[in-house]
């Protein structure tokens, strides 16, 4: 690998987390459009609580009863990466309703509803 592709990964990286909560929107707009009109596309993690650092992911929630098994939540990360064009630094959590009420609602400290 040559120093100037990874010095363009790193600005692209930059760039992505600056603005991760426009791609968090285009998230919710994908999972609209194309998954469940009903979802819930939530932003958490450093992102959210504003100490995240270069090598850090974009944590979002995704929440939807169309998620029932592993093989659906597979094909749900597989639909938004496709449409959104960008995988890394997304780190997606595709869940069902109960699943957020029983897990993930605990442990969140500082969140954004998109």
């Amino acid at each position: 690998m040559s120093w100037e592709y990874l010095k363009r990964k790193w600005e692209e990286r930059k760039e992505i987390l600056k603005n991760a909560r426009y791609y968090v929107r285009l998230i919710k707009e994908i999972c609209a459009k194309n998954i469940d009109p009903e979802c819930r596309v939530i932003l958490f993690g450093s992102i959210a609580r504003g100490n995240y650092r270069i090598d850090s992911d974009i944590d979002v929630l995704v929440i939807t009863d169309k998620a029932k098994s592993a093989w659906d939540k597979v094909n749900i990360e597989v639909v938004i990466e496709k449409e959104l064009n960008i995988g890394d630094p997304f780190e997606f959590h595709i869940v069902t309703r109960d699943e957020y009420e029983n897990w993930y609602k605990k442990f969140m400290d500082v969140y954004e509803e998109y």
